[in-house]
This record gives structure tokens, sequence and C-alpha cells, in this order.
């Protein structure tokens, strides 16, 4: 009975992230025009659902699903430092999510670790340049998860990541 619910959940989850992907790819994205701000956070999205299906597909699927992920964060991320100052919310959260898939979906602690260290220390080095508040309580909080992460991707509390 609970192998048979959790195919039944899997499949709703499955079903439910293809409808988000084709909204953000066909919907969200095009309307988005020529605005690397919406279009690195869309792609983004993408990498994060195909990031939950991936917690789900078949062992023959995962490495194309992957490479799909990867390839949506990798976009997100260039977009993001080509456009976006260091500790906008959007450039710090697609560097969140990007070493989350890395270490979860790739297994890549180290890699995973690299690119948080290096997102939250620009991040921190431009933080006083950040007047809006709003954006600025965003981007502490992602700044908070990055440290947290990094203390997880280094497998302890041993981390030598300055408190914000």
């Amino acid at each position: 009975i609970c192998e048979q619910y959790r195919d039944e959940i899997a499949n709703e989850l499955w079903n439910l992230c293809q409808e988000l992907l084709t909204i953000v790819k066909d919907v969200l994205t095009p309307n988005a025009r020529n605005d690397a701000e919406q279009i690195a956070f869309y792609e983004r999205m993408k990498g994060d659902f195909i990031r939950y299906e991936i917690e789900i597909a078949s062992t023959n699927l995962r490495e194309s699903l992957q490479n799909e992920a990867n390839h949506c964060y990798l976009n997100a991320k260039e977009l993001a430092e080509s456009h976006l100052p260091a500790y906008h919310p959007v450039r710090v959260g697609i560097m969140l999510n990007y070493s989350v898939f890395c270490f979860n979906s790739k297994s890549k602690a180290d890699n995973a670790l690299k690119i948080a260290k290096q997102a939250y220390e620009e991040a921190l080095a431009d933080y006083d340049q950040l007047h809006n508040e709003e954006m600025r309580r965003d981007a502490h909080a992602l700044m908070k998860s990055l440290q947290n992460n990094m203390k997880h991707f280094a497998k302890g509390p041993g981390s030598d990541v300055e408190e914000i």
C-alpha cells in the first residue's frame, strides 16, 4: 500500500513539474522579453522543477535530467553574473539553488561548497552597497541559507564562514 501511494504521489509531482515547466517555458520566459533578471529567475525555476523530477525519476532518466537542470542553472548563473550585482537576491538565490543541485543531484559536495562559498563571499563583499531594505532582507536570508548549506556541505560546523 505504501509503495502504491508513493508511486501515486511521484506521478502527481512529475505531472505538476511538467505543467509548471511548460508555463515557465511557453508563457513566462517569452513574456520576459529581454529582462535578464526575469529570464535568469525563470531559468533557475526550470532547473528547480527538473531537480524535483530527478528525485523521483527512474535511473535511466536521471542523467539526462541532470544535464538539463545543470544547463538551466548555468544559463541562470551566467545571466545573473552578467547583469546583477553579487548581493542581488535573484543572483544569490540562483547560486543557492545551484549549489543544492550540485550537492543533492550530482553528489558533488566539493563543487557545491565552492559555488556556495564564492556566491556568499561575493555577496558579502558588496552587501553594504544594498540600500533597498526589502532587497537587503531578502539577500540576508538567502546568504544565511548559503552559510548554513556551506556548513552542511563541509560535513560539519567547523566551517570558516564569516557570520553576517
